[in-house]
């Protein structure tokens, strides 16, 4: 900028430099900051540089070129783009071929090249990816190759499978305490309970079951001033098994014990790492608490009483809450070294691979760090090299995922009217695993929610409508797939009255496949808002709730206006 335009008082020192076209170094002392170039109604903030001689008043350079990109090169000048609004930025004299040519190398057009070029290699990425997929299953029909497998399954089942949990404590022990919280005293102890009386039929099933835990050596008989009553439970599962399951209500010690805060995984998080993984083995902890032995100055504290006597636990009884912390904590200090081909969540097991070479590196990783930590594997669940496999309550095949049948079930054990306080809220609770999976549905269940207010209003046809509409969904659920890293996202997002939804996708193979769904209402404040606002707060709202996805990538954001 010539230096006469602008009053001195607004120049700031500088020690930049500029050559003119002749190549020449011009006298350049001083510079011009926060400055605006508006047009059209648009401002742009840049700063020039001041010299005293300029045959021109003003010369917008590449740095301006820069700010306004992405921009479209014509005869007439630059076109940029600003909230949907075309602005152009006229040549002063007509330009060469030359320079025109050159500043579409800068332009939008470079970057859509770019782009399809990216587009194309991502399709042949995901092509290629398919043909090795399907070689990879092929290759599993080998006889040859089954045979290997068997093979490999009876020398885990010899070298880490074991009737009993702490078979292999001659290998490593893992060793937890018990601490109290600082403000409890054993003087606080609760004064014995009385056990609780059990039919003939289960006093008899829970002596044989006493008995077998004496002769593993899990339990041993026990005078401790702790005493926790033990009483059988026959819900849906145990009724299945056809055998009751052993409870210990040990609230009154879990009240006295210190939290131990180490966090249990997020499923959804665990679960994005197989987006690209097409082989699956998966491995359960033999009753995977008894596994960890309680250390001896607390195992008193784990008494329990039955109608015929005191015991107490040499290993980590069930019940006890921080069990579930403790063994992720001793898991996770295992296999964080193998993060990249394996997941634990507590006593469950998954080694993933790209292909059958690299799993047999993996399996034999895991066999060994398992026989070396002294770890107990249920021989009766090792599931070995399948395509498809069953974890965390997913079925997931080949970067897809989707509920296991079993965990949708729920939908049908719920009335469609749920007057109930309590039934509503497990209800509700239910919906949680699948919220991912159902479009809209915080929006449906908003009445729902009402419901669970102080004083609700009497159930209508409104919120039995929302029930069953619930579990219409739930009965026809779409496969999603596992967010891909690289692959190009879009997000959608739509407002209404109610509240807002927002789709996550990707795309592979030319195709936008569904990643997950999010949803939400509106409170008091934002029911208010105008149309613009709500869709400018869905917006953020579905964003924020993607971010983990989106985070440090270029995505294409679809709104429905």
């Amino acid at each position: 900028m010539r230096e006469a335009l602008v009053p001195t008082k607004y120049f700031e020192k500088t020690t930049e430099t500029l050559y003119g076209a002749n190549k020449q170094q011009l006298n350049i002392q001083y510079k011009l900051t926060n400055a605006k170039v508006c047009n059209d109604g648009v401002c742009y903030n840049t700063s020039f540089l001041m010299v005293k001689n300029l045959s021109q008043n003003v010369i917008l350079g590449l740095p301006f070129i820069h700010l306004i990109s992405p921009f479209k090169v014509t005869s007439e000048g630059l076109i940029s783009e600003y909230l949907g609004k075309e602005i152009l930025f006229p040549f002063t004299f007509p330009i060469l071929v030359r320079d025109l040519n050159t500043l579409k190398n800068k332009s939008v057009f470079l970057e859509n090249q770019i782009a399809n070029i990216n587009i194309k290699q991502d399709y042949l990425s995901f092509l290629k990816n398919d043909l090795h997929f399907e070689r990879q299953e092929k290759h599993l029909e080998d006889p040859k190759l089954q045979q290997k497998i068997q093979t490999f399954k009876r020398k885990l089942e010899s070298e880490v499978c074991a009737s009993f949990p702490n078979a292999f404590w001659n290998r490593k022990r893992h060793i937890v305490s018990l601490p109290y919280n600082k403000e409890f005293s054993e003087r606080g102890i609760p004064t014995k309970v009385r056990p609780i009386q059990m039919s003939s039929s289960l006093l008899e099933h829970c002596k044989k079951e006493i008995a077998d835990l004496l002769q593993k050596g899990l339990i041993r008989p026990s005078k401790s001033p702790w005493s926790c009553p033990a009483f059988y439970v026959q819900k849906n599962a145990e009724i299945e098994r056809g055998v009751p399951r052993l409870v210990i209500n040990y609230k009154s010690l879990n009240d006295a014990l210190q939290w131990i805060r180490y966090p249990i995984p997020n499923k959804s998080d665990l679960l994005k790492r197989l987006y690209n993984s097409n082989i699956f083995s998966k491995f359960d902890m033999k009753s995977g608490f008894w596994q960890i032995q309680i250390d001896e100055k607390d195992r008193y504290k784990t008494a329990f009483t039955v109608p015929f006597g005191q015991y107490k636990w040499n290993v980590m009884p069930f019940g006890l809450k921080n069990a579930p912390s403790e063994f992720q904590s001793i898991m996770n200090e295992i296999f964080n070294p193998y993060t990249e081909f394996s997941i634990v969540y507590i006593d469950d097991v998954l080694i993933y691979s790209d292909n059958i070479d690299q799993h047999w590196k993996h399996l034999d990783i895991f066999l060994q760090t398992a026989k070396h930590q002294g770890l107990v594997v249920s021989a009766p669940k090792i599931v070995l090299y399948q395509t498809k496999i069953r974890f965390l309550g997913h079925n997931i095949e080949r970067g897809t995922i989707l509920p296991i049948q079993r965990s949708l079930e729920f939908a049908d054990k719920f009335p469609d009217v749920i007057k109930d306080k309590t039934q509503l809220q497990r209800f509700l609770g239910c919906l949680n695993y699948i919220a991912n999976f159902c479009q809209q549905l915080r929006i449906i269940c908003k009445p729902l929610f009402q419901r669970l207010k102080k004083n609700p209003a009497p159930w209508t046809e409104e919120h039995t409508l929302a029930v069953k509409k619930i579990k219409a969904q739930v009965k026809s659920l779409q496969c999603l797939v596992i967010c891909h890293p690289t692959a190009p996202k879009i997000v959608e997002t739509d407002a209404s009255e109610l509240g807002y939804g927002g789709i996550l996708k990707q795309v592979i193979n030319n195709q936008e496949c569904l990643v997950r769904y999010v949803s939400g209402v509106w409170n008091d404040t934002q029911q208010k808002y105008s149309t613009v606002k709500k869709e400018i707060l869905a917006i953020v709202l579905t964003i924020q709730k993607f971010q983990d996805d989106l985070i440090n990538q270029k995505f294409v954001l679809k709104v429905d206006c």
